[in-house]
């Protein structure tokens, strides 16, 4: 990680345009100060990516509170062009270099790559995948420089990572704690993803595993394993506030 540090740090440093990408769907939880204190005086952007996945009026409430916010869906190629007038605006004619920064698996190369039109910058479902800068045209004027996600210093919270994503299903410490508290937050959603009664986010995941006949000997529940799939569903989009 700090490695990863020293590349988004230099990119903080060089880029004349800061782009801070947020997961719609916590917004709150993938904010990053640190990053914002290293920017300084710079212009940021908030980015609201995988809006597809959570409600109109949740995206607007967003956007009262984060200045400067965009929402967009980059897998789905929604919003990238008010993204793109938001940039030529505050570059206002000059060539600009803009930073990409944020944590783990909020989109950030698939941000890039829906800017692009076609695919520069490698991209992946599971957390940690870009490794270093990458430095991707998209007009004349404009150039994006990809980096690793990167998670403040002072970040320990693993049932919060593991929640958002920012660590990957298969490498969660503690998955029923983690998929507990996902259903504890979106207990209606998965609810009906699953098609299970409400109940406890203890009740609920054991009735999502026997739903699912993750069972181990002598007919339990299979706790971690069916946690680490919801986890996967989540952290793969699966699961959203849309019917």
């Amino acid at each position: 990680m700090k490695n990863f540090w020293d590349i988004v740090n230099h990119v903080v440093k060089e880029a004349d345009i800061i782009l801070l990408v947020l997961d719609a769907r916590f917004p709150q939880q993938t904010d990053n100060p640190e990053l914002l204190e290293k920017a300084g005086e710079k212009d940021i952007i908030y980015v609201l990516n995988k809006s597809d996945l959570v409600t109109r009026e949740t995206l607007l409430k967003w956007k009262k509170k984060f200045p400067n916010c965009i929402y967009i869906s980059a897998k789905e190629h929604q919003g990238t062009t008010v993204l793109l007038h938001k940039i030529l605006e505050i570059a206002q004619g000059q060539k600009v270099s803009v930073g990409v920064v944020g944590y783990p698996n909020t989109g950030k190369s698939s941000v890039i790559n829906a800017l692009k039109g076609r695919k520069s910058a490698s991209t992946s479902p599971h957390s940690g995948h870009t490794k270093a800068k990458q430095l991707v045209k998209i007009t004349e004027n404009v150039y994006l420089m990809d980096t690793p996600g990167v998670l403040p210093y002072m970040e320990k919270d693993t049932v919060k990572l593991a929640m958002i994503g920012a660590t990957d299903f298969t490498k969660t410490k503690d998955p029923d704690l983690a998929a507990m508290e996902l259903i504890k937050n979106k207990k209606q959603m998965i609810c009906k993803y699953y098609d299970v009664k409400e109940g406890s986010p203890e009740k609920v995941l054991k009735n999502i595993a026997i739903r699912l006949k993750k069972l181990v000997k002598g007919g339990e529940p299979n706790i971690n394993e069916t946690a680490r799939l919801i986890l996967r569903d989540w952290q793969k989009g699966k699961i959203n506030q849309l019917p």
